[in-house]
Parts: C-alpha cells; sequence; structure tokens
C-alpha cells in the first residue's frame, strides 16, 4: 500500500516515458507474431488456447501479452459467458487497419523496422552521444564493423532489410507525396528525377498530378528491384521510369527538377554538400530542386515528432533535421535562389522546399 501511495506522487509524465519501451514491445511482439491478421480471419475472436496452439507459444506468456495488448487498446478482451471464465480476444477495427498486413496504409513494416534496427541502436544511445558517431551503436547491436556508410551498406547487402525498409518507407511516403506534388506549381518542368526515390511514392504523386512530365526514380539497384513489387496497376506504372544508380557516384539523368524526398536528412553534413552541389551542376539555369523534409522551428524547441527524428537521424543515419532558416542558407550556399518553403499537410511538421539555379 505505501508503494502505490508513494507512486501517486510520482510525475504521469515521466513514469508513462519510463514505461514507454514496455509498450512499444507489446507492439513490436504483436505485429511480428501476426496477431492482427490472426484475429481477422477469425472474426468472432479467439481464446489464448487457440491462440498460442496456432503461433505455437507457451500458453501462459501468450495469455499475459495478450491481457496487456488487451490494456493498451491494441485488441478487445470479452467473455463468453456471465462466470468470464473463459477469454475472447479480438480486433478493433480501427487499430487493425494500421496493423494488418493486407491494409492498404498498415504500419506493419514501420514497426518491424523500430523493432529489428531502431530499438538495438536506442539501447546504445549513451555511446553515439558520448561520440557523437554511431559507429560504436551498429557494433555493439549488431556486431558490425560500420562506417557513416552503414545504411548504404545493409540496403545493398541484406534483402530482407532493405524490402522491409522500402515498404516502410512507402508507407510513410504515400502519405505525404500527393501534398508534396502539389504544393507548388511544378508544371513549367518537363523532366523531373527523384532521387532516392525508393519505391516511387512520390514519382507517382508528381506524374499523376503533371500528366504531361517525364518523371524518373534514381535509385540504388536494390532499390529499384525491390520497387517492382510495391506498385500501383501497370496503367500508373509506364507513367515512372525507374533508373539504378549511386547518386553519389553516377551521374544524374537529365532533369529540370530534382526531388529529394526524406533523403538529405540521412546523411552529415559533408555528404548533403557533395549532393547539393551535385545537383546545382546538373541542372541548367532555371532549374530547380524540391526538397521535402520534417522541419524543426527557429528556436529547435519543437515540434516533439521532428526533434524525436532528429535524435533517430543522428544514431541511424548519420544526418540530422533543420530549421526552415538552416535549409535556406544551405541551398543559398551552393547558388540556388528564390527559397520558398511551404508546409504539407498530412504529416506532422513535414515541408516542401523549392529554390532554383539562376
Amino acid at each position: 500500500m505505501d508503494n502505490e501511495t508513494k507512486s501517486t506522487l510520482w510525475s504521469p509524465l515521466v513514469l508513462d516515458i519510463y514505461t514507454g519501451f514496455q509498450k512499444s514491445q507489446a507492439l513490436f511482439v504483436t505485429t511480428e507474431l501476426q496477431l492482427y491478421d490472426l484475429l481477422a480471419i477469425h472474426q468472432n475472436g479467439m481464446t489464448a488456447t487457440e491462440i498460442a496452439n496456432k503461433k505455437k507459444l507457451n500458453l501462459d506468456a501468450t495469455e499475459r501479452i495478450l491481457d496487456y495488448a488487451a490494456g493498451l487498446k491494441l485488441i478487445k478482451k470479452d467473455f463468453k459467458s456471465e462466470s468470464k471464465t473463459v477469454a475472447i480476444y479480438s480486433n478493433y477495427p480501427e487499430i487493425a487497419e494500421v496493423l494488418q498486413s493486407s491494409k492498404p496504409n498498415n504500419m506493419v513494416a514501420a514497426i518491424i523496422h523500430a523493432s529489428r534496427t531502431q530499438y538495438p541502436l536506442y539501447q546504445h544511445l549513451m555511446t553515439t552521444i558520448k561520440s557523437g558517431r554511431n559507429t560504436e551503436a551498429y557494433k555493439n547491436a549488431f556486431g558490425l564493423e560500420m562506417t557513416l556508410e552503414t545504411f548504404e551498406s545493409l540496403y545493398e547487402t541484406d534483402k530482407d532489410y532493405s524490402a522491409t525498409f522500402l515498404q516502410y518507407m512507402h508507407q510513410l511516403s504515400s502519405i505525404t507525396s500527393p501534398g508534396v506534388a502539389k504544393s507548388f506549381d511544378l508544371s513549367p518542368f518537363c523532366e523531373i528525377c527523384d532521387l532516392g526515390g525508393g519505391s516511387g511514392s512520390l514519382a507517382y504523386a508528381l506524374a499523376s498530378e503533371y500528366p504531361d512530365a517525364t518523371v524518373t526514380v534514381f535509385d540504388l539497384a536494390t532499390a529499384v528491384e525491390a520497387a517492382q513489387i510495391i506498385t500501383p496497376d501497370e496503367t500508373e506504372r509506364q507513367k515512372v521510369k525507374f533508373v539504378a544508380g549511386d547518386f553519389f557516384q553516377d551521374e544524374f539523368p537529365p532533369a529540370g527538377l530534382y526531388t529529394f524526398a526524406r533523403i538529405l536528412h540521412d546523411w552529415p553534413d559533408e555528404k548533403v554538400h557533395q549532393l547539393l552541389n551535385k545537383t546545382f551542376k546538373s541542372l541548367k539555369s532555371g532549374g530547380a530542386v524540391l526538397i521535402a523534409e520534417l522541419v524543426m522551428n527557429e528556436t529547435k524547441t519543437g515540434p516533439l515528432q521532428t526533434l524525436r527524428y532528429n535524435v533517430q537521424m543522428m544514431i541511424e543515419m548519420s544526418g540530422r533535421e533543420r530549421t526552415e532558416t538552416e535549409y535556406r542558407l544551405l541551398l543559398e550556399q551552393h547558388g540556388f535562389v528564390d527559397f520558398e518553403c511551404k508546409f504539407v499537410a498530412g504529416y506532422s511538421s513535414f515541408h516542401a522546399m523549392i529554390a532554383k539555379k539562376p
């Protein structure tokens, strides 16, 4: 009783943050077990015994994680009779919309990526803060001797990782891509190239918005290969061309507009300068670059989502988030002019920025 009384004196905010990893682990485990897909098949619900037998799990442990998931409102817990001796677990439709792999706007790949890559790295956040580099975090988490090209190496060599990551980015980009395509009048540009465009989410949105334009995705061969299974129907697919290449090593496909969506924040400053310098040189006079990224406010006190990503970029990708002013100065440093920045509806603090080559 004394402990319960004392706990009420602790900050609810701190208590919630302190137990946050336990909640995320419950989400990770139930998602990787494909629990929400299983419950979708059995719409009248399932008992813990049925779920444990189907998934070949320990019954007691299964019941405990199901009860915790129900407490978190990830699933429902009902009973067969008034005696409440046999529990029945089932989906909440609104939750299953994002946790069932068959749903179009699901978060499954994002959750798996967080579970398998981000969470292990965050357990070694302290080493990154001490050194300012994520090399030790990757070594401690995965036993890999990595450089600043960590992500690119994983992307090229681990097909499962690249497929999951590409699916995750596709799901995320699908939310914002239509808004990015509408953010500015891009009709003057007949050739558009999305650099590091992954699955082509933004490219398809641009092709839909500007049907007279030629739209190309330029990305690593692994991404181009994986993108073929994450595409719209054949009619839409014909509007976008995929070209394999390394945007650090190879020449860009010719274009009047180059786009970077969730790309620049991945890389350390020297790599960003390399990309922007190369972009400027690849453009003719009147050409432009379009950047889509999360943007911090000028005092870097928010939004919270962007502050979280700023830490995530440090430990996962060696990059950073920036303020609008920092992006403007960055582009001006490479010769770009007429900088504009607009909020993109559809995702917290996401912005589209454009600047031209004089």
